[in-house]
């Protein structure tokens, strides 16, 4: 479908007495190349680190684990608020859908209005600009508020711009972009997954009284106009089925997947998501038939190979008198028999979302007034079945993650599920030469591991470290074993070849000229140890000039290249008297290896001497007999002779001498 934008060489002449020169060699040989000790680019997907959600909870996963957070006492979002942090875990703000709130928990002046409702399962969601780190867009969405059993009011899908250069960098609402309508009526349910070139991101929300999903593309052009998908079931009704505008939609984290409930019909659905073209297809579909639970939360597993829902109670002002079931879907099986991970009962166990650290936590309240302070928590959601560990860690149950008072009530982050799309184990190297340390995304329920490196290399212990002899892609294996079970999970690794640099070891420069020295094009930084950061500089002095590189791979290495002072003379006097004391006018001291041609005129432009001869001079005869005293001008032409020296060009000189007697 097309989509549209919405807005949305030359020397100066010597002095009195003598003419000095820098001249220019490169040796043929090239420095070896050096190796620094780096690592494999750093995570710089890190903006869901910090979780704000319920009444005035958190949670913090920037130092691998997950800390409660008790620091923010402004915020209650009974459903999904959203977070987000820059790219290295920095928070930025967080909202409910109705107030933003920055970094130091203050209110943006111009986003404490926004069209986000609190009754609505999904709220809002902060999805960045791409190609401008200061800007990011956050959507809300409103509820239905039927006047009668059919008409109903609504301001729909919204966007605001959260600009961070405003407010001294901590952020406000553009007041050209508040609020502004996008589309309506659509139901309780968006959710957001990147582009498939890692770059651009997709918002994708569901129409009302329609089958219709629209994915929106967000560049940095704006936003497209959206692409439309009339697939799966119907979401609508009249007043008595306006429920079925409740319930969550979530992306996989892989993108190529969309899951939603729809609560009054019962429906859990399933659906291909082409992450290229934004398209929807290939419904699968569950129906609960529970009595009285309907379906509600909505989550992918890490691998996006199992999904998870929550069925519970969804109405009523008391403890619900039935149990919550947490299903979990294999989807290689789509949406046919689901394994019912547990049952709990008095408590509604509502949202799912993953987080960095490879678990899915649970919200758990008895209703909007009486709540509780914890989270249940899926530890192992890539196992199928019971061996995902729903609040059981180290075969301890109830193993709950305890949100120190706080409470979650119906309500979790609501954010790009890409950031969230991460591997069972990383490396912090892939870099060839150096040990890449591997590291286990989630070390819950793990009595032993195994490691295979696919060079033949093993290892048993948790974080091993292990150095590849040769740059190439090898297939990782890591087991995990509990309880006498093994869980297994592999990736391709591969270690990259080091930047190759292409410096000289030796210049010889002529004094007066310069040389570009070139450390190759399409790395990813450059840092010269004169503090220039572009590919390319000159220089003229002596000294040693030392380059840093890194790839896009982080892969770094530098290389040295030595500038020396070569000098000559050039007298600007000589006496051909016979006495043997400067007798000739000759270049003293130049490089042989090269193409060397003098002239010298007299003031009248008559060429009295030339010679290709370096090391022949002018002996002050012309036409066989000595010419008066007089001041003669003279050029020197210097080019190239073989590939030893580095020159951009052929070298002119020019200057005067001084015949006396």
């Amino acid at each position: 479908m097309q989509q549209k934008n919405l807005n949305i060489f030359s020397i100066p002449l010597a002095g009195y007495l003598l003419f000095p020169f820098i001249f220019l060699i490169v040796t043929n040989g090239l420095i070896a190349q050096s190796t620094w000790s780096t690592t494999n680019c750093p995570r710089s997907q890190k903006e869901a680190e910090v979780w704000y959600f319920g009444e005035k909870a958190g949670v913090d996963f920037r130092f691998g684990s997950a800390v409660p957070l008790t620091d923010q006492n402004v915020m209650t979002a009974f459903n999904a608020s959203s977070s987000i942090c820059d790219s290295m875990g920095n928070l930025l703000f967080f909202s409910n859908g109705k107030k933003v709130w920055d970094r130091t928990f203050t209110l943006m002046p111009n986003a404490t209005n926004l069209t986000g409702d609190l009754g609505a399962t999904q709220p809002c969601i902060i999805v960045p600009f791409p190609g401008d780190s200061s800007l990011y867009y956050v959507f809300t969405v409103d509820i239905l508020k039927f006047t009668d059993s059919v008409n109903f009011t609504t301001k729909g899908l919204c966007v605001t711009l959260i600009d961070m250069k405003l407010r001294n960098g901590l952020g406000d609402a553009r007041s050209g972009m508040l609020n502004t309508p996008v589309l309506s009526p659509v139901t309780q349910k968006i959710t957001s997954v990147k582009h498939r070139n890692g770059k651009d991101y997709w918002l994708i929300a569901h129409a009302w009284d329609s089958d219709q999903f629209y994915a929106w593309l967000l560049s940095r052009s704006g936003i497209a106009s959206p692409v439309i998908s009339a697939v799966g079931s119907v979401h609508g009704g009249h007043r008595s089925e306006s429920n079925n505008a409740f319930g969550y939609m979530k992306a996989s984290p892989d993108g190529n997947k969309l899951a939603l409930a729809i609560v009054n019909k019962k429906v859990i659905e399933l659906f291909g998501f082409n992450n290229e073209t934004g398209e929807v297809s290939n419904p699968k579909s569950f129906t609960s038939t529970v009595n009285g639970i309907n379906p509600y939360g909505i989550e992918f597993s890490p691998d996006s190979r199992a999904l998870y829902a929550t069925i519970f109670e969804i109405g009523g002002d008391e403890k619900p008198s039935r149990p919550s079931y947490i299903y979990q879907f294999e989807l290689k099986n789509g949406l046919s028999n689901p394994v019912v991970i547990d049952s709990i009962a008095r408590v509604r166990i509502a949202a799912l979302q993953l987080a960095t650290d490879g678990r899915i936590y649970l919200s758990r309240t008895n209703t909007f007034d009486s709540k509780r302070d914890s989270l249940d928590v899926i530890y192992n959601p890539n196992r199928l079945g019971k061996a995902c560990n729903f609040n059981l860690r180290n075969n301890i149950p109830d193993s709950r993650f305890d949100l120190q008072s706080r409470k979650s009530i119906y309500s979790l982050p609501n954010i790009v599920q890409s950031f969230v799309n991460i591997p069972t184990f990383s490396w912090d190297s892939v870099c060839h030469g150096e040990a890449t340390q591997f590291h286990i995304t989630n070390k819950a329920n793990s009595d032993s591991v195994a490691w295979d490196f696919g060079d033949g290399g093993i290892s048993f212990v948790s974080d091993p470290v292990h150095e590849y002899l040769a740059p190439g892609v090898y297939r990782v294996k890591l087991t995990e074993y509990f309880n006498g079970a093994a869980f297994i999970d592999s990736m391709m690794v591969t270690n990259y070849r080091l930047p190759v640099i292409a410096l000289p070891d030796t210049i010889l420069l002529y004094k007066g000229s310069s040389v570009n020295l070139r450390a190759g094009g399409g790395f990813m930084e450059y840092l010269w140890s004169n503090k220039s950061t572009d590919s390319i500089i000159n220089v003229s002095d002596q000294g040693s000039y030392r380059i840093r590189v890194k790839d896009n791979h982080c892969c770094i290495n530098s290389d040295t290249a030595f500038v020396k002072v070569f000098e000559y003379l050039i007298p600007n006097a000589f006496s051909p008297n016979g006495d043997k004391l400067n007798d000739v006018f000759r270049v003293n001291g130049l490089y042989k290896n090269i193409n060397f041609r003098m002239i010298i005129y007299d003031r009248w432009g008559r060429l009295v001497f030339e010679s290709d001869n370096i090391d022949k001079g002018w002996d002050g005869m012309f036409g066989g007999k000595y010419l008066e005293p007089d001041t003669f001008v003279w050029i020197v032409t210097i080019s190239i002779k073989g590939q030893d020296i580095l020159m951009e060009g052929d070298l002119k000189f020019k200057g005067t001498v001084t015949l006396v007697r």
